[in-house]
């Protein structure tokens, strides 16, 4: 069977969310012995670094997006579809003549099948519409954040198959398409880049995201000013480490316990470093890589409901609701090294058994199959 994956973004072992996730999925879909062919985009907006050598990937450079009245046109005639057009569009085509099945990453990607014979599928990671509320009319941001719902709701409508990562993800695509098929397929993680964290040394909570997202920066704010201060009066001694893209800019500023670290190199070396993950994040759809990551390496996770979304961590994700509740399961934590440990390893075999490449890839080489039998 030939899948032609297309990407929004370059798979990348320290890139974007989305990116880390794509190695796994590209090396999870050979596994079962499928015929992998991916492209990628590549913007200005992307992260520096190469992908793994071993990925059958095409990398295409994308610009900017068409300004001016011909652009709106053709971003109310095609939301988030500027991918589908361009030399990128054009190789996805050529692509996708010869393939079974044309697999979207992605809403920035779900126009790229238009005017294509081939089946094809689109995996949506996040809904917008759960994410924020729409701002009031006389915000000029209003415009974008319209054209995201838009996007979501036509993504979804196009497509006879849909792919969601979580269940809550699944039931919004049945709300917008209720005739197509919607099949719950995890995102994961390669476990390779993924060593167990040692857990020992001083007590450290920590958190990691980008701090332009709306929900990162709620959920970081809160943390610090809220959450931290019931942990740092209790356990003096420990340290909540801050790191991410656009941290900088939320006017955070070191001490009482709170190290401002900023953009690191290494996502995945930060979270090894790390006692356990502090993420009270209070709205945001989709599975949270971040979270992904800290069980990969054997790290303990206390978050809400929503940081949990998606993700199978058994004992090794706490969920909780209040300031108070999630200060105690974090305090519970660093002061207690045999509860740290066992969580940790009960994190680790959770993603082991439903978060690793094959695994969690299992559900989409089932649809590809369908997908041709119906043709």
């Amino acid at each position: 069977m030939n899948v032609v994956v297309v990407l929004a973004q370059p798979p990348l072992l320290e890139g974007g969310a989305p990116g880390r996730c794509a190695i796994a999925l590209l090396r999870g879909l050979r596994a079962h012995g499928v015929e992998v062919s991916a492209i990628a985009a590549r913007g200005q907006w992307a992260f520096n670094g190469s992908p793994p050598l071993d990925l059958p990937l095409e990398v295409v450079d994308v610009g900017r997006q068409n300004g001016g009245l011909r652009g709106r046109v053709q971003m109310l005639r095609r939301p988030s579809g500027y991918l589908s057009r361009g030399p990128f569009g054009d190789r996805v085509r050529e692509l996708s003549a010869s393939a079974d099945v044309l697999h979207l990453e992605e809403t920035h990607t779900g126009w790229c099948d238009l005017g294509l014979s081939v089946p094809s599928l689109v995996h949506p990671h996040y809904l917008t519409r759960l994410d924020a509320r729409l701002p009031p009319p006389w915000r000029k941001e209003l415009f974008g954040a319209s054209l995201s719902r838009l996007a979501d709701r036509l993504a979804a409508f196009r497509h006879r198959y849909l792919v969601a990562s979580s269940p809550i993800i699944a039931e919004q695509l049945r709300s917008l398409a209720p005739r197509a098929e919607i099949v719950l397929a995890p995102l994961s993680l390669d476990p390779t880049h993924y060593p167990p964290a040692a857990l020992d040394g001083p007590p450290v909570a920590g958190i990691i995201g980008t701090g332009t997202w709306p929900p990162t920066a709620a959920s970081i704010l809160r943390l610090v000013t809220r959450v931290w201060p019931l942990v740092h009066r209790e356990v003096p001694e420990a340290t909540l480490r801050v790191a991410g893209r656009g941290v900088a800019d939320l006017g955070l500023e070191s001490g009482n316990g709170v190290e401002v670290v900023g953009e690191v190199d290494s996502a995945a070396s930060f979270i090894r470093g790390l006692s356990l993950l502090l993420y009270p994040i209070e709205r945001g759809s989709g599975m949270k890589v971040k979270v992904l990551e800290a069980i990969a390496s054997g790290v303990p996770v206390v978050t809400t409901r929503f940081g949990a979304e998606g993700v199978e961590g058994g004992d090794g994700v706490v969920i909780e609701r209040s300031d108070a509740e999630l200060a105690a399961a974090a305090l519970s934590l660093l002061r207690d090294d045999v509860e740290r440990r066992e969580r940790g390893r009960a994190a680790r075999a959770a993603f082991l058994e439903r978060h690793a490449p094959e695994v969690a890839t299992a559900p989409l080489v089932e649809l590809y199959h369908r997908m041709v039998a119906r043709g």
